[in-house]
């Protein structure tokens, strides 16, 4: 059911996005959006809550994901748009790696999945500061 949620968030946000044009603003209320679902999923003690948070921080996460793929063919052309868009996804490619390890050495080393969820929390605090940041890059947002 959380995807089923996060699902309909996404396309909302996404529609949303369209209508208005403020994408790096949006960029980076998704990102936090995310970042505090985690956090309030590990911090409350009820089952019920957790998920609903979870399902929030999914929300917030898949909706970050669509609404950041149109931002860097607002700069780039050209050559420089495929180079950064191969980048971009050789640095999604190794997070693909990094992130699953990171949140086993937490578990192996904490006992819990807590220290994993925050730290996924804190990586999408700082996504949120870069994104936050593109606005001194882009021009008319």
């Amino acid at each position: 059911m959380p995807y089923v949620f996060a699902s309909a968030g996404m396309l909302w946000w996404s529609w949303h996005v369209d209508r208005t044009g403020k994408k790096i603003g949006n960029l980076t209320i998704a990102l936090v959006v995310g970042m505090a679902g985690l956090v309030a999923s590990v911090t409350t003690g009820n089952l019920f809550l957790g998920l609903s948070a979870m399902t929030v921080a999914l929300v917030g996460i898949t909706s970050a994901r669509a609404i950041f793929w149109p931002i860097p063919t607002r700069f780039l052309s050209g050559v420089g748009a495929a180079a950064g868009l191969a980048f971009i996804n050789s640095i999604g490619t190794i997070g693909g790696f990094a992130g699953p390890y990171l949140m086993g050495w937490l578990k192996d080393h904490t006992g819990s999945f807590e220290a994993g969820l925050l730290a996924m929390a804190a990586i999408l605090l700082a996504a949120g500061a870069l994104a936050f940041s593109l606005k001194l890059v882009i021009k008319a947002e």
